[in-house]
Protein backbone atom coordinates (compact mmCIF):
# COMPACT_ATOMS: atom_id res chain seq x y z
CA UNK A 1 0.00 0.00 0.00
CA UNK A 2 2.88 2.51 0.57
CA UNK A 3 4.49 1.62 -2.59
CA UNK A 4 1.26 2.28 -4.77
CA UNK A 5 0.95 5.03 -2.43
CA UNK A 6 4.38 6.48 -3.84
CA UNK A 7 3.71 5.89 -6.84
CA UNK A 8 0.75 7.42 -7.33
CA UNK A 9 2.11 10.67 -5.57
CA UNK A 10 5.05 10.75 -7.85
CA UNK A 11 3.19 10.67 -10.84
CA UNK A 12 0.24 13.41 -9.70
CA UNK A 13 3.99 15.52 -8.77
CA UNK A 14 5.10 14.63 -12.92
CA UNK A 15 1.14 15.85 -13.91
CA UNK A 16 1.76 18.54 -11.82
CA UNK A 17 4.79 19.88 -13.28
CA UNK A 18 3.19 19.40 -16.61
CA UNK A 19 0.54 21.77 -15.88
CA UNK A 20 2.59 24.58 -14.28
CA UNK A 21 5.91 24.11 -15.72
CA UNK A 22 7.98 22.75 -12.87
CA UNK A 23 11.72 22.85 -12.86
CA UNK A 24 12.54 25.87 -13.96
CA UNK A 25 12.11 25.60 -17.81
CA UNK A 26 9.59 27.78 -19.61
CA UNK A 27 7.25 25.76 -21.58
CA UNK A 28 7.53 25.39 -25.59
CA UNK A 29 5.90 28.99 -27.15
CA UNK A 30 2.70 28.10 -28.78
CA UNK A 31 2.81 28.02 -32.60
CA UNK A 32 0.86 30.86 -34.58
CA UNK A 33 -2.24 30.01 -35.53
CA UNK A 34 -3.44 31.18 -38.82
CA UNK A 35 -5.88 33.81 -40.04
CA UNK A 36 -9.46 32.11 -39.06
CA UNK A 37 -10.61 32.65 -42.62
CA UNK A 38 -13.72 31.45 -44.77
CA UNK A 39 -13.24 29.65 -48.72
CA UNK A 40 -13.73 32.76 -50.10
CA UNK A 41 -11.84 35.22 -48.07
CA UNK A 42 -8.50 36.74 -49.78
CA UNK A 43 -5.61 38.06 -48.40
CA UNK A 44 -4.57 41.41 -48.53
CA UNK A 45 -0.86 41.41 -48.38
CA UNK A 46 1.34 44.24 -46.82
CA UNK A 47 5.01 44.21 -47.53
CA UNK A 48 6.38 46.19 -44.87
CA UNK A 49 10.01 46.32 -46.54
CA UNK A 50 8.82 47.36 -49.52
CA UNK A 51 8.77 51.12 -48.66
CA UNK A 52 7.21 53.98 -50.73
CA UNK A 53 7.16 57.81 -51.03
CA UNK A 54 7.25 59.75 -47.35
CA UNK A 55 3.92 61.16 -46.69
CA UNK A 56 3.20 64.51 -46.12
CA UNK A 57 -0.77 63.99 -45.49
CA UNK A 58 -4.11 64.61 -46.80
CA UNK A 59 -6.57 68.66 -46.19
CA UNK A 60 -8.19 70.47 -47.72
CA UNK A 61 -9.08 74.16 -49.12
CA UNK A 62 -10.76 77.08 -47.71
CA UNK A 63 -10.62 79.77 -49.95
CA UNK A 64 -14.08 81.60 -51.28
CA UNK A 65 -16.29 80.58 -48.52
CA UNK A 66 -13.90 81.46 -45.34
CA UNK A 67 -16.12 84.02 -44.09
CA UNK A 68 -19.20 82.04 -44.01
CA UNK A 69 -17.66 79.46 -41.95
CA UNK A 70 -15.58 82.00 -39.63
CA UNK A 71 -18.78 83.75 -39.53
CA UNK A 72 -20.90 81.51 -38.48
CA UNK A 73 -22.56 81.06 -34.78
CA UNK A 74 -21.54 76.88 -34.93
CA UNK A 75 -17.91 78.37 -36.44
CA UNK A 76 -16.39 76.34 -33.39
CA UNK A 77 -18.46 73.49 -34.55
CA UNK A 78 -17.58 73.04 -37.10
CA UNK A 79 -13.53 73.67 -36.70
CA UNK A 80 -14.01 71.03 -34.33
CA UNK A 81 -14.76 68.60 -37.70
CA UNK A 82 -12.77 69.91 -39.76
CA UNK A 83 -9.33 70.43 -37.67
CA UNK A 84 -10.25 67.60 -35.00
CA UNK A 85 -12.55 64.91 -35.71
CA UNK A 86 -11.23 64.53 -39.78
CA UNK A 87 -7.35 64.22 -38.90
CA UNK A 88 -6.28 66.38 -41.52
CA UNK A 89 -2.49 67.28 -41.50
CA UNK A 90 -2.10 70.80 -44.32
CA UNK A 91 -4.36 73.18 -44.86
CA UNK A 92 -4.71 75.43 -48.28
CA UNK A 93 -5.42 78.88 -47.90
CA UNK A 94 -5.54 81.75 -50.60
CA UNK A 95 -3.86 84.81 -50.41
CA UNK A 96 -5.54 87.71 -49.95
CA UNK A 97 -3.04 90.43 -49.54
CA UNK A 98 -4.20 93.27 -51.85
CA UNK A 99 -4.28 96.36 -49.85
CA UNK A 100 -5.54 98.92 -51.61
CA UNK A 101 -2.91 101.38 -53.49
CA UNK A 102 -0.38 99.00 -53.44
CA UNK A 103 2.85 99.20 -52.65
CA UNK A 104 2.33 102.87 -50.86
CA UNK A 105 -0.24 101.38 -49.02
CA UNK A 106 0.82 98.41 -47.17
CA UNK A 107 -1.68 98.02 -44.40
CA UNK A 108 -4.08 95.10 -44.49
CA UNK A 109 -6.77 98.03 -43.43
CA UNK A 110 -8.77 98.66 -46.50
CA UNK A 111 -8.49 95.71 -49.16
CA UNK A 112 -11.57 96.38 -51.25
CA UNK A 113 -10.40 94.16 -54.04
CA UNK A 114 -12.33 90.49 -54.57
CA UNK A 115 -13.91 91.37 -51.28
CA UNK A 116 -10.22 90.35 -49.58
CA UNK A 117 -10.43 92.21 -46.62
CA UNK A 118 -13.45 89.86 -45.66
CA UNK A 119 -11.64 86.61 -46.06
CA UNK A 120 -8.37 88.16 -45.26
CA UNK A 121 -10.13 88.07 -41.32
CA UNK A 122 -11.84 84.90 -42.03
CA UNK A 123 -8.93 82.91 -43.16
CA UNK A 124 -6.72 84.01 -40.05
CA UNK A 125 -9.27 83.23 -38.07
CA UNK A 126 -9.84 80.32 -39.29
CA UNK A 127 -5.74 79.22 -38.77
CA UNK A 128 -6.63 80.28 -34.90
CA UNK A 129 -9.22 77.65 -35.17
CA UNK A 130 -7.19 75.21 -36.85
CA UNK A 131 -3.95 75.50 -34.66
CA UNK A 132 -5.67 75.33 -31.41
CA UNK A 133 -6.75 71.68 -32.69
CA UNK A 134 -3.99 70.55 -34.06
CA UNK A 135 -0.90 72.56 -33.94
CA UNK A 136 0.99 70.65 -35.98
CA UNK A 137 -1.48 71.14 -39.00
CA UNK A 138 0.65 72.66 -41.59
CA UNK A 139 -0.58 75.75 -44.24
CA UNK A 140 -0.07 75.89 -47.82
CA UNK A 141 -0.17 79.37 -48.96
CA UNK A 142 -1.46 80.11 -52.36
CA UNK A 143 -1.74 83.20 -54.56
CA UNK A 144 -3.89 83.41 -57.51
CA UNK A 145 -2.05 86.35 -58.66
CA UNK A 146 0.02 89.69 -57.92
CA UNK A 147 -2.30 93.29 -56.95
CA UNK A 148 -3.35 95.08 -59.49
CA UNK A 149 -0.46 97.78 -59.51
CA UNK A 150 1.49 94.83 -60.52
CA UNK A 151 -0.71 93.44 -63.63
CA UNK A 152 -0.12 94.14 -67.16
CA UNK A 153 -4.09 95.24 -67.34
CA UNK A 154 -4.16 97.16 -63.63
CA UNK A 155 -6.74 94.25 -62.80
CA UNK A 156 -5.92 91.27 -60.58
CA UNK A 157 -8.62 89.70 -63.21
CA UNK A 158 -6.52 87.80 -66.41
CA UNK A 159 -3.61 89.80 -67.71
CA UNK A 160 0.02 89.32 -66.74
CA UNK A 161 3.13 90.42 -64.92
CA UNK A 162 3.69 94.26 -65.35
CA UNK A 163 6.98 95.39 -67.32
CA UNK A 164 8.54 98.88 -66.68
CA UNK A 165 11.61 100.26 -68.46
CA UNK A 166 13.78 97.45 -67.50
CA UNK A 167 11.24 94.29 -68.68
CA UNK A 168 9.08 92.27 -66.46
CA UNK A 169 9.15 93.62 -62.76
CA UNK A 170 10.35 90.38 -61.50
CA UNK A 171 12.06 92.72 -58.48
CA UNK A 172 8.79 94.16 -57.32
CA UNK A 173 7.26 90.90 -57.54
CA UNK A 174 9.36 89.15 -55.52
CA UNK A 175 9.18 92.44 -52.99
CA UNK A 176 5.52 92.05 -52.60
CA UNK A 177 6.04 88.10 -51.58
CA UNK A 178 8.23 89.79 -48.73
CA UNK A 179 5.38 92.12 -47.94
CA UNK A 180 2.60 89.40 -47.95
CA UNK A 181 4.96 87.20 -45.50
CA UNK A 182 5.57 90.71 -43.58
CA UNK A 183 1.82 90.77 -42.82
CA UNK A 184 0.41 87.79 -42.81
CA UNK A 185 -0.03 86.97 -38.82
CA UNK A 186 1.63 83.75 -39.12
CA UNK A 187 4.41 81.59 -40.77
CA UNK A 188 3.12 79.39 -43.67
CA UNK A 189 4.72 76.21 -44.08
CA UNK A 190 4.81 76.32 -48.03
CA UNK A 191 3.87 79.09 -50.34
CA UNK A 192 2.73 78.74 -53.97
CA UNK A 193 3.27 81.82 -56.30
CA UNK A 194 1.01 81.10 -58.74
CA UNK A 195 -2.38 78.98 -59.00
CA UNK A 196 -2.63 77.45 -62.49
CA UNK A 197 0.09 80.08 -64.06
CA UNK A 198 -1.12 79.34 -67.69
CA UNK A 199 -4.97 79.37 -66.78
CA UNK A 200 -6.91 82.26 -67.86
CA UNK A 201 -10.38 83.03 -67.43
CA UNK A 202 -12.46 86.43 -67.67
CA UNK A 203 -13.96 87.72 -64.68
CA UNK A 204 -11.33 85.35 -62.81
CA UNK A 205 -8.31 86.13 -60.49
CA UNK A 206 -5.56 84.77 -62.88
CA UNK A 207 -2.40 85.95 -63.95
CA UNK A 208 -0.57 83.77 -67.39
CA UNK A 209 3.39 82.50 -67.19
CA UNK A 210 5.05 80.79 -69.10
CA UNK A 211 7.78 78.77 -67.98
CA UNK A 212 10.37 80.45 -69.22
CA UNK A 213 10.62 84.35 -70.47
CA UNK A 214 8.85 85.01 -74.05
CA UNK A 215 8.47 88.55 -75.48
CA UNK A 216 4.66 88.53 -74.55
CA UNK A 217 4.66 86.29 -71.07
CA UNK A 218 7.02 86.56 -67.58
CA UNK A 219 8.74 83.26 -67.29
CA UNK A 220 7.72 81.78 -64.17
CA UNK A 221 11.16 80.22 -62.87
CA UNK A 222 13.01 83.21 -63.06
CA UNK A 223 10.24 84.14 -60.62
CA UNK A 224 10.66 82.10 -58.95
CA UNK A 225 13.74 82.31 -57.85
CA UNK A 226 13.56 86.07 -57.23
CA UNK A 227 11.20 85.51 -54.45
CA UNK A 228 12.95 82.36 -52.96
CA UNK A 229 16.33 85.24 -53.11
CA UNK A 230 13.95 87.39 -50.86
CA UNK A 231 12.94 85.74 -48.48
CA UNK A 232 15.54 82.88 -47.81
CA UNK A 233 17.58 84.90 -45.43
CA UNK A 234 13.62 85.29 -43.09
CA UNK A 235 13.44 83.67 -39.68
CA UNK A 236 10.98 81.40 -41.19
CA UNK A 237 11.28 80.63 -44.60
CA UNK A 238 8.52 78.68 -46.16
CA UNK A 239 8.95 75.56 -48.60
CA UNK A 240 7.99 76.41 -52.09
CA UNK A 241 5.70 74.67 -54.02
CA UNK A 242 5.27 74.68 -58.08
CA UNK A 243 3.68 74.78 -60.49
CA UNK A 244 0.57 73.67 -59.56
CA UNK A 245 -0.78 73.43 -63.13
CA UNK A 246 -4.47 72.91 -63.63
CA UNK A 247 -3.58 70.08 -65.20
CA UNK A 248 -1.05 67.33 -65.90
CA UNK A 249 0.18 67.97 -69.21
CA UNK A 250 0.90 71.43 -68.41
CA UNK A 251 2.23 70.32 -65.61
CA UNK A 252 4.90 68.12 -67.33
CA UNK A 253 6.39 70.96 -69.15
CA UNK A 254 6.85 73.26 -65.68
CA UNK A 255 7.92 70.32 -63.78
CA UNK A 256 11.03 69.67 -66.81
CA UNK A 257 12.39 73.03 -65.40
CA UNK A 258 11.29 72.98 -61.95
CA UNK A 259 13.30 69.32 -61.53
CA UNK A 260 16.91 71.08 -61.58
CA UNK A 261 15.84 73.81 -59.59
CA UNK A 262 16.73 73.61 -56.15
CA UNK A 263 14.68 76.40 -54.57
CA UNK A 264 11.60 73.94 -55.72
CA UNK A 265 11.20 72.22 -53.00
CA UNK A 266 7.98 69.83 -53.55
CA UNK A 267 6.04 69.33 -56.98
CA UNK A 268 2.30 70.38 -56.53
CA UNK A 269 -0.29 69.66 -59.50
CA UNK A 270 -4.09 69.54 -60.22
CA UNK A 271 -5.60 66.70 -62.15
CA UNK A 272 -8.56 68.71 -64.19
CA UNK A 273 -7.46 66.80 -67.17
CA UNK A 274 -9.09 63.47 -65.53
CA UNK A 275 -12.96 63.78 -66.08
CA UNK A 276 -16.23 61.56 -65.75
CA UNK A 277 -14.90 60.30 -69.22
CA UNK A 278 -10.85 59.81 -68.74
CA UNK A 279 -10.44 55.48 -69.41
CA UNK A 280 -8.56 53.75 -65.97
CA UNK A 281 -5.74 53.72 -68.10
CA UNK A 282 -5.54 57.01 -69.40
CA UNK A 283 -5.94 58.39 -66.07
CA UNK A 284 -3.27 55.64 -64.63
CA UNK A 285 -0.90 56.68 -67.16
CA UNK A 286 -0.88 60.70 -66.88
CA UNK A 287 -0.77 59.84 -63.01
CA UNK A 288 2.44 57.51 -63.31
CA UNK A 289 3.63 60.45 -65.81
CA UNK A 290 3.83 62.83 -62.93
CA UNK A 291 5.94 60.69 -60.62
CA UNK A 292 8.46 60.18 -62.84
CA UNK A 293 10.45 63.30 -63.22
CA UNK A 294 12.40 63.33 -60.18
CA UNK A 295 12.97 62.22 -56.21
CA UNK A 296 11.03 65.47 -55.20
CA UNK A 297 7.69 64.93 -53.52
CA UNK A 298 4.58 65.72 -54.81
CA UNK A 299 1.01 67.29 -53.42
CA UNK A 300 -2.16 67.20 -55.29
CA UNK A 301 -3.33 70.45 -54.08
CA UNK A 302 -6.86 70.63 -55.71
CA UNK A 303 -9.60 68.59 -56.97
CA UNK A 304 -12.90 67.54 -55.58
CA UNK A 305 -16.05 67.06 -57.22
CA UNK A 306 -14.84 66.52 -61.16
CA UNK A 307 -16.18 62.52 -61.42
CA UNK A 308 -19.22 60.70 -60.83
CA UNK A 309 -19.25 59.99 -57.08
CA UNK A 310 -17.59 59.87 -54.04
CA UNK A 311 -16.56 56.15 -53.91
CA UNK A 312 -14.52 57.29 -57.92
CA UNK A 313 -13.54 60.12 -55.67
CA UNK A 314 -11.79 57.58 -53.31
CA UNK A 315 -10.64 55.34 -56.51
CA UNK A 316 -8.77 58.34 -58.02
CA UNK A 317 -7.25 59.12 -54.53
CA UNK A 318 -6.53 55.78 -54.56
CA UNK A 319 -4.68 55.91 -57.60
CA UNK A 320 -3.13 59.34 -57.31
CA UNK A 321 -1.28 57.88 -54.12
CA UNK A 322 0.39 54.11 -56.10
CA UNK A 323 0.82 56.04 -59.20
CA UNK A 324 1.64 59.16 -59.23
CA UNK A 325 3.30 58.61 -55.67
CA UNK A 326 2.11 61.31 -54.33
CA UNK A 327 2.57 62.64 -50.63
CA UNK A 328 -0.22 64.30 -49.87
CA UNK A 329 -3.75 64.93 -51.21
CA UNK A 330 -5.84 68.42 -50.51
CA UNK A 331 -9.54 68.28 -51.02
CA UNK A 332 -10.24 71.43 -53.02
CA UNK A 333 -14.06 72.01 -51.24
CA UNK A 334 -13.10 71.28 -47.75
CA UNK A 335 -15.74 74.40 -46.72
CA UNK A 336 -18.50 75.10 -50.05
CA UNK A 337 -21.04 76.63 -50.46
CA UNK A 338 -24.39 74.12 -50.88
CA UNK A 339 -25.16 73.88 -54.95
CA UNK A 340 -28.84 74.58 -56.03
CA UNK A 341 -28.93 71.35 -57.65
CA UNK A 342 -27.03 68.48 -57.77
CA UNK A 343 -24.72 66.44 -55.66
CA UNK A 344 -23.08 68.37 -53.26
CA UNK A 345 -19.21 67.59 -53.13
CA UNK A 346 -18.07 69.97 -50.26
CA UNK A 347 -16.96 68.26 -47.41
CA UNK A 348 -18.87 70.32 -45.26
CA UNK A 349 -21.47 72.80 -47.24
CA UNK A 350 -22.50 75.88 -45.76
CA UNK A 351 -26.15 77.05 -46.59
CA UNK A 352 -25.67 80.76 -46.09
CA UNK A 353 -23.58 83.60 -45.65
CA UNK A 354 -25.62 84.97 -42.37
CA UNK A 355 -24.25 84.54 -39.03
CA UNK A 356 -27.21 82.17 -38.62
CA UNK A 357 -25.78 79.87 -41.68
CA UNK A 358 -26.34 75.81 -41.06
CA UNK A 359 -23.66 73.46 -42.41
CA UNK A 360 -24.49 69.76 -43.51
CA UNK A 361 -21.69 67.10 -43.55
CA UNK A 362 -21.65 65.30 -46.64
CA UNK A 363 -20.06 61.59 -48.50
CA UNK A 364 -16.64 63.44 -49.66
CA UNK A 365 -16.12 64.42 -45.44
CA UNK A 366 -16.39 60.12 -44.85
CA UNK A 367 -14.54 60.06 -47.58
CA UNK A 368 -11.20 61.77 -46.71
CA UNK A 369 -11.55 61.20 -43.70
CA UNK A 370 -10.92 57.60 -44.57
CA UNK A 371 -7.46 58.44 -45.45
CA UNK A 372 -6.57 61.63 -43.05
CA UNK A 373 -8.01 60.34 -39.93
CA UNK A 374 -4.90 57.41 -39.45
CA UNK A 375 -2.30 58.28 -41.81
CA UNK A 376 -0.14 60.98 -40.69
CA UNK A 377 2.41 63.34 -42.52
CA UNK A 378 5.81 60.75 -41.43
CA UNK A 379 3.93 57.74 -42.39
CA UNK A 380 5.34 56.12 -45.43
CA UNK A 381 3.37 54.10 -48.07
CA UNK A 382 4.12 50.45 -48.17
CA UNK A 383 3.43 47.64 -50.73
CA UNK A 384 -0.41 46.68 -50.40
CA UNK A 385 -2.06 43.61 -53.38
CA UNK A 386 -4.63 41.15 -53.15
CA UNK A 387 -5.70 38.98 -56.07
CA UNK A 388 -9.39 40.11 -56.08
CA UNK A 389 -9.04 42.51 -58.78
CA UNK A 390 -11.82 44.73 -57.94
CA UNK A 391 -10.05 46.13 -54.89
CA UNK A 392 -7.74 48.69 -54.48
CA UNK A 393 -5.58 48.53 -51.63
CA UNK A 394 -3.20 51.25 -50.10
CA UNK A 395 -1.20 50.85 -46.84
CA UNK A 396 1.03 52.85 -44.59
CA UNK A 397 3.07 52.47 -41.80
CA UNK A 398 3.96 54.88 -38.89
CA UNK A 399 7.16 56.41 -38.47
CA UNK A 400 7.58 54.37 -35.12
CA UNK A 401 6.48 51.19 -37.13
CA UNK A 402 4.03 50.32 -34.58
CA UNK A 403 0.97 50.83 -36.71
CA UNK A 404 0.01 50.08 -40.16
CA UNK A 405 -3.23 51.57 -41.91
CA UNK A 406 -4.85 49.92 -45.03
CA UNK A 407 -7.47 51.59 -46.90
CA UNK A 408 -9.43 49.22 -49.22
CA UNK A 409 -11.99 50.24 -51.60
CA UNK A 410 -14.53 47.43 -53.06
CA UNK A 411 -15.60 49.35 -56.35
CA UNK A 412 -16.66 45.86 -57.54
CA UNK A 413 -20.46 44.68 -57.78
CA UNK A 414 -20.03 41.51 -54.95
CA UNK A 415 -18.99 41.97 -51.08
CA UNK A 416 -15.62 40.67 -50.60
CA UNK A 417 -14.38 38.97 -47.35
CA UNK A 418 -10.39 39.65 -46.75
CA UNK A 419 -7.78 39.31 -44.38
CA UNK A 420 -4.44 41.25 -43.53
CA UNK A 421 -1.21 39.79 -43.54
CA UNK A 422 1.31 42.22 -42.57
CA UNK A 423 4.68 40.21 -43.44
CA UNK A 424 7.43 39.62 -40.98
CA UNK A 425 5.11 41.28 -38.63
CA UNK A 426 2.98 40.09 -35.79
CA UNK A 427 -0.69 42.16 -35.51
CA UNK A 428 -1.89 42.80 -31.49
CA UNK A 429 -5.14 44.23 -32.57
CA UNK A 430 -7.04 45.61 -35.32
CA UNK A 431 -10.01 48.09 -35.54
CA UNK A 432 -11.85 49.24 -38.84
CA UNK A 433 -14.04 51.83 -39.70
CA UNK A 434 -16.12 51.51 -42.95
CA UNK A 435 -18.11 53.53 -45.54
CA UNK A 436 -20.79 52.77 -47.87
CA UNK A 437 -24.17 54.15 -49.24
CA UNK A 438 -26.31 56.09 -46.60
CA UNK A 439 -23.73 54.30 -43.78
CA UNK A 440 -20.33 56.02 -43.57
CA UNK A 441 -17.49 55.81 -41.17
CA UNK A 442 -19.30 53.23 -39.27
CA UNK A 443 -17.15 51.47 -36.84
CA UNK A 444 -16.99 47.45 -37.68
CA UNK A 445 -17.69 45.13 -34.46
CA UNK A 446 -15.88 42.00 -33.59
CA UNK A 447 -13.09 42.68 -35.76
CA UNK A 448 -9.54 40.40 -34.44
CA UNK A 449 -6.67 40.08 -36.26
CA UNK A 450 -7.19 36.72 -37.02
CA UNK A 451 -10.82 36.99 -38.96
CA UNK A 452 -11.82 38.28 -42.07
CA UNK A 453 -13.36 41.59 -42.85
CA UNK A 454 -16.57 42.06 -44.81
CA UNK A 455 -16.06 44.45 -47.96
CA UNK A 456 -19.53 45.17 -49.01
CA UNK A 457 -20.39 46.09 -52.53
CA UNK A 458 -19.28 49.53 -53.50
CA UNK A 459 -17.36 50.35 -49.96
CA UNK A 460 -14.30 51.59 -48.41
CA UNK A 461 -12.92 50.57 -45.45
CA UNK A 462 -9.74 51.74 -43.51
CA UNK A 463 -8.45 48.83 -41.02
CA UNK A 464 -5.79 49.96 -38.37
CA UNK A 465 -3.36 47.22 -37.44
CA UNK A 466 -1.26 47.40 -34.02
CA UNK A 467 2.17 45.83 -34.11
CA UNK A 468 4.29 43.78 -31.58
Amino acid sequence: MLIMTRKWLVMGFLFTCSMFSCGGSDPEPEPEEPPVTVADSVAIVVNVADIKQEMVGFGGALTWYSPWVANNNKANEIADLMFSDLGIDIIRFKNWYYPNNYPTDKTTTDMPDDNAKAHWDATNKLYDLAKARNPTAKVLLSSWGPPKSLKSNNKLQEGTLKKDDNGFMYDAFADYWVDVLDHVPFNPDYISIQNEPTYINAGWTTCEWAITETSALPGYNTAFNKIYDKIKGRPHVPLMVGPESQDIPKFTSFANVLKDNANCSIYGFHPYNITEGTSADATIASLKSVGSFSTKLNLMTEFSDNLPDWLSTGVFIHNALVHANTSGYIYWKLAWSAPASGEDAAMISVASSSAIATYKVTPYYYLIKHFSKHVDAGYHRIAASSTNTSLYTSAFISPDNKQITVIAINSGTEAAKVYVDATGKTVTALKADQSKSDSYYKALESTAPKKSISLPSKSITTIVLNLN
